[in-house]
């Protein structure tokens, strides 16, 4: 406690006030009541009209479920509510639930198109199976919303379950909105009932499900619970008692006539929830007393990277024990009520259950309004900082201090020795990467002594929103030895460790591609080396990857797939990698009633935070309302961004979903069973963090992925791959979107070409390289010219060598090698710097020499060739001119891809460089070997105008040069 003491009445608030508080019995005052029965119900009845059961795709695509039940939603607007593809005999279908008797249909027609369902056909049916035609149009058409005459069909009471519409020809098919009413009623018993069609269409859309009055899903409540009922058998419970229960529900519920009062239905409802409840709770996976959670309000600028900044947070809430939550009386436990009015964020307990992690920032109201680029003007506590306490609220320890956000801690099963102790590593999130070229134990540890600038994010901010970058760090549980496990250049999110105890992330991999979907799920190892993707470097949906956790007992992991551009939540999603690393094969979708958000849509709902119990049992938060909308670097605290928006609940992949515990007030988040847990594997700490600052790589066979996925084979024959470019990336260093402008994109990534490695003749290459820097390689062919370019980044860390088998081969591949690589029979290769105006990167340095040499002569607005003169390349206009040269070939060529196609590279499709070295000369043009390589160079390395992002950052570059001597062959 010294530490902490003495610390925070310096940097938080006063020791006096902070920790002479309350005795413990106030800090665990029992609040009453904590759940009620009314509560639950009101909560059952809210699910009801919220939840949606039109299942999502798996794959992504609209499904005719989807699409169908825009006929029954309660829109009519004159436009298309389904829309079938142009096929023989469409048709559109609807289950009312049981068999009636029907009155009438009335029939919204698409009222651009009418004349296609003039001959419109009316199909019913009792069993779904066999249908009977019971009415047919005379062939004219007919409108409804433009002129309020709507079909009327008489269907004289007769008996039906499903009402079948169908065109008797070749065509599209589609209507506004059909209502079904029964006898002697004026109520449409077609809302909110599940519909299907033959086909879906370009221009099906997904639609939202709504209830309607006067129609409980007692059938959908009793279909899952019997399911629930029998997983649980198969975990020893006994629910014989709830089956027979159920199932006189369903027999009851059966023959309820199709107006039964609300009050009837309501009843019969309450009863099918009460005994779900009932067994739900008795799980013997539910082998604990206490949850810890916390409560929290999101912060005022909802995005996925602004809502962990303490400047944006919300007072209220706290951290809080959930005990005794399946008994009738549970308790409700605040650890830190004495706190000052602030914000907490993502606990973590330790393997033991005794003690928790987590992040805390004060709040003060007037922090949001300001410019936040100069940090020493923000109070120090308004930023998270991670603390640590026993699970009874006791011990507290502040571990981190600074102007930096600390967050997202979770403990390591690695122990660090100092000082005689034993000390759990703990890894975190946190701003402290800044603007370093070169990531170091010595330059995170600089962070504690001073407040340092931060590095920003390349697409978004301002002085007043400037998105500092965080990335994973790691320090002793007593906050000392700290050192940076990642070098990546951009953000991380959300660490977690894997029952084999690597740790897994996720990042946000936008290297000259799309800013907008690559926020994929990545692991490393306890001490940062050895970076590799899990999933999703190339998938868009979902676009962000989040709070991945590994299930006990399984293979598998569960995420949040959630919105790029708002708060974390979504949907819930299982990882199975071994079918796969991309796309929709290895998803299976646990909550098909919430769509990826933002990739597919928006869902009225959202879930967040899943703890695994088991692959079908899980503690999650709830949202019953949607996720807020993002608004630039505007703040949103209206009821867009609700405070009390989550609760807590118990989840099972067969749709059960009950309340634990939710605040009117605020909302309740991170659910964690307070329990000991199995340790991972601990690894070795090999990295050298005192010593030299470098690592080595060794490529086994770069043809190994070149081969098998080039589109023309030949061309990437064996031995036509002589060098390998490796291009360092720098940190942004100003807040602005996109400023300064260093290319094509806008928001292109600094670069520095830090020169070549040579490749054997078997495809080997084993070179040395600085550590701690983002880097990615280019495979050369003889000419110097790129044949394949990663659009991702990797580092080594001091000491270490990473290896891969090949460029962009199967990462599920293994190494095939039966004979010592070429490369490692000798020495690791030196760098071979690259031309003069590289490392730093600057076009007018690179390649406005080469210009000035042999074409400005002539490219110029004095020239007497007035076709030279048309294209001016002196200093003032030559970036631009050469950017439009041929229609702007090279701007399109350098312009962000999502993916890199073998052979498809700059350079070598650039209609500039072949009207310059296609063999016979531009007007007698002869480029020497430096000239053509300075050309090379810049076209490959995207045709950047800079590599950095101000001129202090340059001359970082050059000193980083200076101090690498040794790894350059110069």
């Amino acid at each position: 406690m010294e530490k902490y003491s003495s610390k925070l009445a310096a940097g938080l608030v006063s020791a006096a006030v902070f920790i002479v508080i309350s005795p413990l019995s106030a800090i665990f005052a029992e609040i009453s009541p904590i759940i009620t029965s009314q509560q639950i119900e009101a909560d059952w009845l809210r699910q009801e009209k919220l939840r949606n059961i039109s299942k999502v795709s798996t794959d992504g695509k609209v499904k005719p479920e989807q699409d169908a039940i825009g006929a029954c939603d309660g829109v009519k607007d004159g436009k298309w509510g389904f829309h079938t593809e142009n096929e023989n005999k469409p048709w559109w279908q609807i289950d009312l639930g049981r068999r009636m008797a029907l009155d009438r249909l009335v029939l919204y027609n698409r009222c651009d198109f009418p004349e296609r369902t003039s001959r419109i056909i009316v199909l019913l049916s009792t069993d779904g199976e066999t249908f009977r035609q019971a009415y047919q149009h005379d062939g004219t058409a007919f409108f409804g919303y433009t002129d309020n005459k709507p079909l009327v069909i008489n269907l004289q009471n007769t008996q039906s379950r499903y009402v079948r519409l169908q065109l008797p020809q070749k065509s599209y098919f589609h209507l506004d909105e059909v209502e079904i009413y029964a006898r002697g009623s004026n109520h449409n018993i077609a809302l909110g009932r599940p519909a299907t069609q033959s086909s879906v269409s370009q221009w099906s859309k997904p639609h939202f499900q709504k209830q309607h009055h006067n129609f409980l899903r007692i059938d959908e409540v009793v279909r899952r619970g019997l399911k629930l009922a029998e997983s649980l058998q198969q975990l020893g419970a006994d629910t014989a008692g709830q089956i027979i229960s159920l199932k006189s529900i369903a027999e009851k519920t059966g023959k309820l006539p199709w107006d039964a009062p609300e009050n009837i239905q309501r009843s019969l409802y309450i009863q099918a929830r009460r005994v779900v409840r009932e067994m739900a709770l008795t799980n013997p996976l539910l082998d604990f007393d206490k949850i810890l959670f916390v409560k929290r309000a999101p912060g005022t600028l909802p995005h996925m990277s602004d809502q962990y900044y303490g400047w944006w947070s919300r007072p209220g809430g706290g951290i809080y024990l959930l005990e005794n939550f399946k008994s009738e009386k549970p308790r409700l436990r605040c650890l830190t009520e004495s706190w000052p009015a602030g914000n907490f964020l993502r606990p973590e307990l330790s393997y033991d259950g005794t003690k928790v992690l987590f992040a805390y920032c004060r709040y003060y109201p007037h922090v949001a309004g300001m410019e936040k680029v100069d940090k020493d003007k923000l109070p120090e506590d308004a930023f998270y900082h991670i603390f640590q306490m026993s699970i009874d609220g006791t011990d507290i320890r502040r571990l981190t201090y600074g102007r930096y956000d600390d967050f997202d801690a979770r403990y390591l099963p690695a122990e660090t020795r100092r000082h005689a102790q034993s000390n759990h590593d703990i890894v975190f999130l946190s701003t402290r990467k800044g603007q370093f070229v070169q990531c170091s134990k010595a330059g995170s540890a600089s962070t504690n002594q001073a407040t340092l600038p931060d590095s920003y994010v390349r697409c978004g901010g301002d002085n007043k929103r400037p998105c500092a970058v965080f990335t994973l760090h790691v320090m002793d549980s007593n906050g000392e030895n700290l050192r940076p496990i990642s070098a990546f250049e951009n953000f991380e999110w959300m660490p977690s460790v894997a029952h084999d105890g690597n740790i897994i992330y996720a990042r946000w991999d936008y290297i000259d591609r799309f800013n907008g979907h690559f926020m994929s799920l990545w692991s490393t190892n306890q001490h940062g080396s050895n970076p590799q993707l899990v999933y999703g470097n190339f998938t868009e949906k979902p676009q962000c990857i989040f709070e991945a956790r590994a299930i006990p007992n399984s293979h598998k992991l569960i995420f949040t797939a959630s919105a790029h551009h708002s708060i974390t939540g979504g949907s819930l999603a299982l990882l199975d990698r071994s079918r796969g690393t991309e796309g929709a094969d290895p998803i299976t979708r646990l909550t098909p009633d919430v769509c990826f958000p933002e990739a597919e849509g928006w869902s009225p709902t959202y879930y967040a935070n899943p703890y695994p119990l088991s692959e079908q049992f899980y503690l999650v938060t709830w949202s019953d309302r949607p996720l807020p909308p993002h608004h630039g670097s505007s703040q949103v605290t209206d009821a867009r961004n609700p405070v009390n928006a989550l609760g807590l609940y118990l989840y099972d992949s067969f749709g059960n979903l009950e309340l634990l515990y939710r605040d009117p007030e605020i909302s309740s988040m991170y659910p964690i069973p307070v329990r000991r847990r199995n340790k991972p594997p601990v690894y070795p700490d090999t990295v050298d963090w005192e010593g030299m600052q470098e690592g080595r790589f060794l490529v086994l066979d770069v043809y190994k992925g070149l081969q098998n996925q080039s589109q023309a084979s030949s061309a990437i024959r064996h031995g036509s791959i002589k060098q390998l470019r490796i291009i360092g990336v720098p940190p942004k260093t100003q807040p602005h979107m996109n400023t300064p402008n260093l290319g094509v994109s806008k928001e292109d990534p600094g670069k520095f070409v830090l020169g070549t490695v040579p490749v054997e003749k078997d495809g080997s290459a084993y070179f040395r390289v600085p550590s701690g820097i983002p880097v990615f390689f280019q495979a050369l062919d003889e000419n110097g010219l790129a044949v394949q370019t990663m659009r991702s980044l990797t580092y080594v860390q001091p000491g270490q060598t990473l290896s891969c088998i090949g460029c962009h081969e199967s990462r599920d591949s293994v190494p095939s090698v039966t004979t010592q690589p070429l490369a490692v029979q000798r020495k690791p290769s030196k760098i071979t710097p690259g031309p003069t105006g590289s490392w730093p990167l600057r076009f007018d340095r690179l390649v406005q020499p080469v210009l000035d040499k042999s074409c400005v002569s002539c490219h110029q607005p004095n020239s007497s060739n007035e076709i030279a003169a048309r294209l001016d390349l002196s200093p003032a206009k030559s970036y631009e001119n050469l950017m439009s040269f041929a229609d702007k070939d090279l701007e399109k060529l350098a312009f962000e891809k999502d993916r890199s196609i073998i052979g498809q590279c700059t350079a070598a499709q650039s209609k500039l460089l072949e009207s310059l070295a296609n063999g016979k000369g531009h007007e007698d043009l002869q480029l020497n070997d430096d000239d053509f390589n300075r050309l090379v160079t810049w076209m490959d390395v995207y045709a950047q105008r800079l590599g950095s992002f101000s001129k202090h950052q340059e001359e970082q570059l050059r000193e980083l040069r200076q101090k690498m001597t040794a790894l350059l062959a110069e």
